[in-house]
């Protein structure tokens, strides 16, 4: 493992739909389950958080990242929870598969690689 890859670490947030629909539960935990299998394969250190629908509404992430959300659930009818976000950029809409968060992760460490080496 490369020095940057330990000293890099990626931000991921899980928007919960949960607290408002006890049923996605189950959902949230499989998305987590998949972004945890991810890191592992991928050894790429992130810091996870898992915060609730409401409170990502209310502020908890960026206005414009809100409105994607709202946006797909609008377009498809179907509730897009939970959502993973990778700093800041949505990477899926639903429980995600482990290779798109793999790739989603690898892409974010090369990118935020290349800014530090422009440094």
């Amino acid at each position: 493992m490369s020095n940057k890859t330990q000293n890099t670490e990626i931000g991921v947030i899980i928007i919960s739909g949960s607290c408002c629909i006890p049923g996605m539960a189950p959902f949230d935990e499989q998305a987590k389950r998949v972004v945890e299998q991810a890191v592992s394969e991928t050894d790429v250190k992130v810091q996870v958080k898992v915060i609730p629908a409401s409170t990502a509404y209310f502020g908890a992430i960026p206005k414009d990242v809100m409105a994607k959300i709202i946006t797909e659930f609008n377009q498809s009818g179907r509730m897009p929870l939970p959502a993973v976000l990778i700093n800041g950029k949505v990477v899926s809409y639903g429980v995600p598969k482990v290779e798109d968060v793999k790739t989603a992760l690898l892409q974010t460490l090369d990118t935020k690689e290349i800014k530090e080496d422009a440094k």
